[in-house]
């Protein structure tokens, strides 16, 4: 039971914090890495655009 509302806890922060979790298509990861550049760090949006593109290719 604390694994489930462990797992549903960090899925709402994840959503909340505006965290894609998949990507639409390719090109939505180059859009949200250029919003990302805009308010964060580089490396906070690169390692977020990788995990972006790993899962817009499945």
């Amino acid at each position: 039971m604390r694994n489930a509302v462990l797992t549903l806890s960090t899925l709402a922060v994840l959503l909340a914090a505006g965290v894609p979790v998949l990507a639409q298509s390719c090109k939505d990861c180059a859009e949200q890495q250029k919003a990302c550049m805009k308010n964060y760090a580089g490396p906070a949006c690169k390692s977020e655009y990788q995990i972006c593109i790993k899962s817009c290719k499945k």
